[in-house]
């Protein structure tokens, strides 16, 4: 039987924690394949690479969480690469085979105030539930409030007790008002790239800057009624281009 393009994935990431090159690159697309992590070098020998640079000591990496849409599949992953990290994988299919990956990441921290983690909570999609309709309100919130900046329609789009899983937050409407404010101070979001979703799962990807440098916001919601109820993500910084090992963009 024909593995799904989830399942696919999966291969992928037991091929990394094996450090088995071959197992990790079975189903990428031999002769399209891009690749946006900017630690690896482009194409399938970029991956065989990267992998082989990692400690040989085996560490599976955990999938949390695997969603698709369309062409798409986004993953929440944990586990020992160069450290313990938490990630965001995003995968794209074409005729049954991976040809374009981007990943970001960010180091594995102490549970936060309200005692989550980055990657505790809820992790199937409740099917019965609209996507569209999700992706909708979900960008319209992200387009309004972080890119825009309006930050009067909070309370329209993210519930009263939203869960987080940031660390050193806590949960809660009136802790997110405050945080938003502080962070205003800090960083921009420019440009949202991607907005995927299963049911109540929706995935955003955006472009910004963060303490004047380039920046990539990764943010995973789960809708209910209508609002936002809980958040897992992060930024995480561009290196520079003399620092990539690829020439396509992070994001």
């Amino acid at each position: 039987m024909a593995k799904s393009e989830i399942e696919e994935v999966s291969t992928v990431f037991q091929g990394i924690g094996a450090r088995d090159a071959n197992l990790a690159t079975k189903y990428m697309n031999p002769t399209k394949y891009t690749q946006h992590n900017p630690h690896a070098s482009d194409g399938i020998s970029g991956v065989k690479q990267w992998i082989a640079r990692l400690p040989r000591e085996k560490s599976p990496l955990k999938t949390i969480r695997a969603f698709q849409d369309g062409p798409y599949v986004f993953t929440h992953t944990a586990g020992n690469v160069l450290g313990e990290n938490v990630f965001f994988d995003l995968f794209k299919f074409e005729g049954g085979l991976i040809v374009e990956h981007w990943v970001f990441s960010e180091k594995a921290a102490t549970p936060n105030q309200s005692g989550h983690t980055q990657t505790d909570g809820p992790t199937q999609a409740k099917l019965s539930e609209d996507t569209e309709k999700n992706k909708s309100i979900v960008r319209e919130y992200y387009q309004t409030v972080h890119i825009t900046g309006d930050h009067s329609k909070i309370t329209q789009y993210v519930s009263e007790d939203t869960i987080r899983h940031e660390p050193g937050v806590r949960d809660g409407l009136a802790a997110f008002l405050r945080d938003v404010e502080a962070l205003t101070q800090h960083r921009s979001i420019d440009e949202i790239k991607f907005v995927l979703g299963q049911a109540d799962f929706v995935f955003v990807a955006a472009k910004g800057s963060l303490e004047g440098d380039p920046c990539v916001y990764v943010d995973l919601y789960r809708v209910e009624s209508e609002k936002l109820a809980e958040h897992w993500g992060f930024p995480e910084k561009i290196p520079p281009q003399k620092e990539r090992k690829n020439n396509n963009d992070i994001l």
